[in-house]
């Protein structure tokens, strides 16, 4: 988080502190996941509707902030292994880890699997990752949240399982397993697959849609509030729609009822492929997925969908995109961001459209982060 920013969010815990929680979790303090374990959680929305409102100020207004199960949400949690430690950074310091035996955040059946990982794989030789020596990277641990389905996956530095036997009596109790190869110097917890280890994907229920996840494939990180703001988005989809950044094909697919023909358009091949498998496992018939850039598919495709859907990455759209989508001139846009801050700057290149709707949700409570999404209509 940039300084000023981790700023304003200090003076925010002072004034909306009160008389302070009580963290459910030891490491609180010491661990970089968590900043607001102190704050009650009915605080914490009133402070995070102050940020964003601050953010937005003159663009759009958050009447409220959805709230959360302010515990035990997270999908997907990457734990270090470095230095005898598996855990989370220690806030504000990337040389350093901190040991972890569990996560209040973190689902209940992968906190489970992730004490006995820390045991099993207590000979393994874990990364240094400032001298770029070792084996194992990460131990990244997903959970669908209404399949209870749970998945490990381990980042090693070299194309080789040396695991061996130490899985060999805890693979029953994961629904999916595979080795990820990272090999360069980047510290990166999503690398290509070199071994599947168990079936290789689990899958997610949203209101009778099946998703597969795949070890790479990104899918929102809460699953509960996800799906409050899916059903949001399908209330406003009409005529031909298009999805960009679609990934695994989650809300196209989900929209796909109110839609005339939906287009996802998401330039990573193994999302594409999964978005592909779980169109075919639906038996939707009004959907197609396409591998490529957002910006060259734009492009070639004015004047042709009614409704676009924007859930691009944190770091927004960029200001050429936001040209071709003028040129497009789509009726209605649907905008979820994870980043008020781009948002913002992309509402305010977006100048035939109005903002009909605007709601925001804590998606990750006890964070700073904070989902958004808006109805854009084209003025007329």
């Amino acid at each position: 988080m940039k300084k000023k920013k981790r700023k304003l969010f200090a003076e925010l815990i002072q004034k909306y502190i009160g008389q302070g929680s009580e963290p459910v979790c030891p490491y609180f303090g010491e661990c970089g996941g968590c900043m607001f374990q102190n704050v009650p959680y009915e605080n914490q929305l009133l402070l995070k509707k102050e940020y964003l409102n601050s953010v937005l100020e003159g663009i759009a207004e958050a009447d409220v902030i959805h709230p959360a199960n302010p515990y035990m949400y997270r999908n997907r949690m990457d734990m270090v292994t470095a230095f005898g430690k598996k855990g989370l950074r220690r806030q504000g310091g990337y040389r350093h880890v901190v040991d972890i035996e569990s996560c209040a955040i973190m689902q209940s059946r992968s906190n489970e699997l992730f004490g006995k990982l820390r045991v099993l794989l207590e000979k393994i030789q874990d990364y240094d990752y400032l001298r770029h020596e070792g084996y194992l990277r990460y131990i990244v641990l997903r959970q669908a949240r209404f399949t209870g389905e749970v998945m490990a996956n381990f980042v090693v530095s070299s194309p080789e399982n040396r695991l061996g036997f130490a899985l060999i009596d805890i693979l029953d109790d994961i629904d999916s397993s595979s080795l990820l190869l990272s090999d360069g110097l980047a510290d990166l917890s999503i690398a290509p697959v070199f071994q599947t280890l168990k079936k290789g994907f689990i899958t997610e229920s949203f209101d009778g849609i099946e998703y597969m996840i795949t070890p790479n494939s990104f899918f929102q990180s809460n699953s509960e509030i996800a799906l409050q703001m899916y059903r949001k988005i399908l209330a406003h989809v009409k005529g031909n729609t298009l999805d960009l950044y679609s990934g695994v094909g989650s809300i196209s697919l989900f929209v796909a009822s109110a839609a005339d023909r939906v287009t996802g358009v998401e330039i990573s091949e193994e999302s594409v492929s999964t978005a592909v498998q779980n169109l075919e496992n639906n038996e939707i018939k009004n959907v197609e997925f396409i591998c490529r850039d957002a910006a060259e598919f734009v492009i070639e495709h004015k004047g042709e969908y009614q409704t676009l859907i924007l859930d691009p990455p944190r770091s927004g759209m960029h200001p050429k995109m936001m040209s071709h989508i003028h040129e497009m001139n789509p009726e209605r846009i649907i905008y979820m961001s994870c980043n008020p801050s781009t948002f913002r700057d992309d509402a305010r290149l977006l100048e035939n459209y109005k903002i009909d709707s605007f709601e925001a949700y804590d998606m990750f409570p006890q964070t700073p982060h904070i989902e958004t999404l808006a109805l854009l209509s084209r003025k007329q």
